[in-house]
């Protein structure tokens, strides 16, 4: 008889986590619950990540790692925490000539950063480009900053950025959503790379104090902000805990006022008191990548023996999963279907004819899975391959989800080992294209159709996930067009083609989630389309 769903994907691990935190939860039962004594006035919040890469060389790090800039260190645009548009910031206005090969940028006046490092210009902009040119530079949005012609200085206060083909899409790059950090020209100029690595200058509602590697990030209130912005709380730390336990254990136990935790934990915490808090949109997609799809003739990487190189196996491995089983129980039931990964009903493209026909084609069928890898030639026990799990922040899933992929793969006669790696590790192996022993789960934030497409599936990109001659020639023609119906026909055809292709397993849309004391956090209103998805730090309003 099959055990509840529930008992399946929790791990040995996380059985023992939810047994220690019992004997903590009774002793904080009188402290946390509700109508207790009020607790003493918080001067410094404590957030509790699963943690990033711990660095301030932004233009080294990948966009759900910037969790720990947005304290400080501020972008050309903002978006909006309620409707997800965007607005000006450091930049006051921005237009594209009609071509969209040049966006002009108005900056704002009467910025200064922090510690004395002047105010901020045009020269500012152009310096913050040129760190995103540097060789060793691997943030998520490289390539769309090296498809920058020139930064031109029109004055101190108006660039503009002259691109190599037209850009529909750079208010997102240069927005809280992407990853061009503005920082001072004049530090770098006084105290090169050593003095920016040590002490940063940002002109954020926060100001960097400093941070302990693997242990925690530190920042102070700024009371003089250029915007008015005056957060509610003097001081912020970000702590780090790898392990789910821990942050549950900061939690409940005071040290921490919000944590980052997998939605399988959160009810420990709700039990006790402890609130969820959630992005205004549902920014975020869960989907398993398959290691090795470079179909582009001639690519030595590609390698027949793969498995899933092989298209019937694609489609055995997506309709061995439950998704609704997979969502009520290891995401508690909050999320939507991913038809196409990285297409919601909002992007260039989205296709409604998917959902019609998602059951036929992904639904769960382990039946149909046995007769596919039969197809391809595989029998019970011949298919072997590992499961890549990681967490980084707002992405705590991910280790489950593994597990409960082992177990739906052995249903149907495939061995699988799960290995946990950094974040870091796994985005090497996919960017050198080394990663055709694996598959792995990924959680990663909306962004444009086109720059979805750029990053993840045009072959001179870094990612790798699925090459082939059709999608770099459709790719191609998208980037060049800047009719809406001809770019929607583009975006629109490579979508579909993923969609026939099996291209990867598209799983669940979910909002970002943290979940925080209500007794030191009375609100926090934050979109989750900024990157580090948990942003917008001065909006956090503290309990009365």
């Amino acid at each position: 008889m099959r055990r509840h769903a529930l008992s399946r994907f929790l791990s040995p691990r996380l059985v023992s986590i939810a047994l220690g935190l019992l004997a903590l939860a009774l002793t904080l039962e009188t402290t946390l619950t509700p109508g207790s004594a009020q607790e003493p006035k918080v001067q410094k919040l404590v957030f509790a990540s699963a943690g990033f890469e711990d660095s301030n060389r932004f233009w080294m790090v990948s966009r759900p790692d910037h969790l720990q800039y947005d304290p400080f260190l501020e972008t050309l645009l903002d978006v909006d925490p309620k409707t997800g548009e965007y607005t000006a910031r450091l930049a006051e206005k921005w237009q594209a000539s009609p071509d969209y090969r040049e966006w002009t940028f108005t900056l704002r006046k009467g910025v200064p950063f922090h510690y004395g490092y002047g105010q901020f210009t045009a020269k500012d902009v152009v310096h913050s480009h040129s760190l995103m040119m540097r060789q060793e530079a691997t943030a998520t949005l490289v390539q769309t900053w090296r498809g920058v012609e020139e930064v031109k200085v029109v004055n101190d206060y108006q660039v503009v950025f002259r691109m190599k083909r037209p850009s529909t899409t750079l208010p997102y790059a240069v927005s809280r959503a992407g990853d061009l950090r503005m920082v001072s020209k004049a530090q770098w100029d006084k105290e090169g790379i050593e003095g920016f690595d040590k002490r940063p200058a940002g002109t954020g509602s926060y100001r960097y104090v400093g941070r302990q590697p693997g242990l925690s990030i530190t920042f102070e209130r700024v009371d003089n902000h250029w915007k008015g912005e005056k957060p509610a709380f003097k001081e912020l730390e970000f702590r780090l805990a790898r392990e789910e336990s821990t942050r549950l254990a900061l939690l409940l136990s005071g040290e921490a006022h919000i944590a980052d935790l997998p939605r399988e934990l959160q009810k420990d915490a709700l039990k006790k008191g402890m609130k969820i808090y959630s992005s205004s949109f549902p920014v975020d997609w869960m989907t398993v990548y398959l290691g090795g799809m470079y179909f582009l003739p001639g690519d030595p990487a590609f390698k027949p023996d793969v498995a899933w190189t092989k298209k019937p196996v694609r489609q055995a491995l997506n309709v061995a999963i439950n998704r609704k089983e997979l969502l009520n129980t290891v995401f508690a039931g909050k999320g939507t279907m991913t038809y196409v990964t990285g297409w919601s009903a909002q992007s260039e493209g989205y296709n409604p004819e998917w959902q019609a026909r998602f059951d036929q084609m992904y639904g769960f069928n382990p039946a149909k899975a046995k007769a596919l890898l039969k197809e391809a030639g595989y029998g019970p026990g011949q298919l072997k391959f590992k499961i890549l799990a990681f967490t980084e922040p707002g992405e705590s899933e991910g280790p489950q989800v593994a597990e409960a992929l082992g177990i739906y793969y052995k249903d149907i006669g495939v061995d699988t080992e799960i290995e946990v790696l950094d974040w870091a590790k796994v985005r090497e192996m996919f960017r050198k294209k080394t990663i055709q022993c694996c598959i792995w789960p990924n959680i990663i934030s909306w962004r444009p159709s086109e720059e979805w497409i750029r990053i993840s599936y045009w072959s001179k990109s870094a990612n790798h996930h699925y090459e082939n001659e059709f999608i770099d020639k459709t790719y191609n023609t998208l980037s060049q067009s800047i009719d809406p119906k001809e770019r929607n026909r583009l975006a629109r055809a490579i979508a579909d083609h993923l969609f026939e292709e099996f291209a990867d397993i598209p799983l669940f849309w979910f909002a970002n989630e943290v979940v925080a004391n209500p007794k030191v956090v009375s609100e926090w209103v934050y979109p989750g389309l900024g990157a580090g998805r948990s942003t917008h730090f001065h909006l956090i309003k503290a309990a009365k």
